[in-house]
């Protein structure tokens, strides 16, 4: 069963009461409703963020700049499809819906692959993203 995320996440949120696969689907809902604090906050200084097919992006501030700036997902809808947790590794797949030019919708299948670091407040240290438009 598919899931529209609509619900909020607060910035301080701690993992210490929470599932690592609530902590993954609260990290997309910031990641895509511009929540810019959330996202410092569980992320490694050094975290990196490969985009498969594009040049890797090192450091906390890459990361926010490509999020937030020129590439900005908080434009787009999305659903998550999958969370699967096991360790210090999680996955997350979904959809995500942006209007393109002449209200044309498109759509993107997407998987994420984290890893973090941390026990009870962790802190991404890699993400690994593949992205694919769908027709």
């Amino acid at each position: 069963m598919k899931r529209k995320m609509q619900r909020q996440c607060k910035g301080g949120t701690s993992m210490k009461t929470r599932s690592t696969a609530d902590f993954l689907r609260d990290f997309n809902d910031a990641f895509f409703n511009g929540k810019k604090e959330f996202i410092e906050q569980h992320v490694s200084d050094g975290v990196e963020w490969i985009m498969v097919g594009a040049m890797p992006l090192k450091g906390r501030q890459a990361l926010v700049d490509a999020a937030f700036g020129m590439q900005d997902y908080t434009q787009m809808e999305f659903e998550i499809d999958t969370v699967i947790t096991g360790g210090q590794e999680g996955v997350v797949k979904g959809v995500m819906t942006a209007k393109g030019g002449n209200d044309r919708e498109r759509k993107y299948c997407y998987c994420d692959f984290y890893e973090w670091q941390g026990e009870g407040d962790p802190k991404i240290t890699k993400m690994t993203s593949f992205v694919v438009e769908t027709k």
